[in-house]
């Protein structure tokens, strides 16, 4: 077999033999260049070529090509831990690294986030609802970027990125049909719509089952109104059940952080009023040994999801000349039999 050199490594890559020489002695040279002359000369068979820069190889295999930036302003739900397990599993199958950033508060215009975004950032993740204003800031940094839970018509965000959603309507739909047939005639909603296209959904879903069956609507069992914590605190959510009376049969909740809230202020409030309300969320997150058992919910593949957010915009990256688009996920309603017997 031939002997390969450095000279031929050079030759075939068609650099100087200095530049070669330096890459295979660890000298300094560009990261990318080096990245090249290391592969090239593993494949073409350097005998010489340290056992070291191998180890380096392997470990620019995971920088090569820089970062996704993933924006959060809230990330403490069990619903994006899972969310984020699958995004960290496709970055590192396609050797993309993670930037995760919690937007400051006082960052509304998103002049601070820009400011970071730099030449390793290949694109971004939205994965919390932000405004249009804070998006289109963002978006002069000309990355590619991903959209999910938008706050407003996916229309107003395409002309920035791929705008991602989770089907809201139809499953909370079927879900208080379903609550509705069991015997339920009175009921409450608890959620801020505005602040997600897919919590809109939910509500709307919610008010065509409603109306559909002859279920007249009490506004003043409708609380969505702007709060400054809009997820709703625990705090927030203790507040309503304490004002609501008569607590209706049922009370559907944005997600299940809420639906646990809401049956934890029932709880306190009348232990009975905790077994016997059937409560509807959204997220799947309910704790095996969480104390009501009963909640309704609807599933979402989480990590799946996730892995999805970034091939979207990994694809994007690689091919800048795909459009935009309005992508809905499904989702799966989960139906449980009340625990409660009169």
């Amino acid at each position: 077999m031939k002997k390969i050199t450095i000279i031929e490594i050079a030759k075939h890559m068609g650099l100087s033999r200095n530049t070669v020489a330096k890459a295979l002695s660890g000298k300094s040279v560009a990261l990318e260049t080096k990245w090249e002359i290391i592969k090239t000369a593993k494949q073409l068979g350097y005998a010489k070529l340290n056992p070291q820069l191998l180890d380096e190889l392997e470990q620019m295999k995971e920088i090569r090509k820089g970062s996704i930036l993933l924006l959060f302003n809230r990330a403490d739900s069990m619903f994006w831990k899972a969310i984020l397990t699958g995004i960290s599993d496709e970055l590192k199958e396609h050797q993309y690294r993670m930037q995760l950033h919690i937007v400051d508060d006082e960052d509304v215009d998103g002049k601070k986030t820009l400011q970071m975004i730099d030449d390793d950032v290949q694109g971004v993740v939205f994965l919390c609802a932000f405004s249009t204003e804070f998006i289109k800031e963002i978006a002069k940094a000309k990355r590619p970027m991903t959209i999910f839970n938008a706050t407003m018509d996916p229309a107003c965000y395409l002309q920035y990125g791929t705008v991602v959603s989770m089907e809201g309507k139809s499953a909370i739909y079927q879900l208080t049909k379903h609550v509705i047939e069991e015997g339920s005639k009175t009921f409450a909603f608890i959620g801020y719509p505005d602040g997600s296209i897919s919590i809109k959904d939910r509500l709307d879903g919610m008010i065509q089952a409603l109306d559909e069956n002859k279920i007249r609507r009490d506004d003043c069992s409708f609380f969505t109104e702007y709060r400054e914590d809009y997820y709703y605190s625990y705090a927030t959510v203790e507040e309503i059940i304490h004002a609501l009376n008569p607590i209706p049969d049922t009370i559907v909740c944005a997600n299940d952080d809420i639906a646990k809230y809401t049956a934890s202020a029932l709880f306190k409030r009348d232990l009975s009023l905790a077994r016997k309300t059937r409560l509807i969320g959204f997220d799947n997150t309910i704790e095996e040994d969480f104390f009501k058992q009963d909640i309704l919910t609807v599933h979402i593949r989480k990590e799946e999801l996730g892995r999805r957010l970034i091939k979207i915009t990994i694809d994007k990256i690689e091919n800048p000349e795909l459009d935009n688009a309005f992508i809905m996920v499904a989702t799966y309603p989960i139906y449980k039999k009340a625990q409660y017997e009169e």
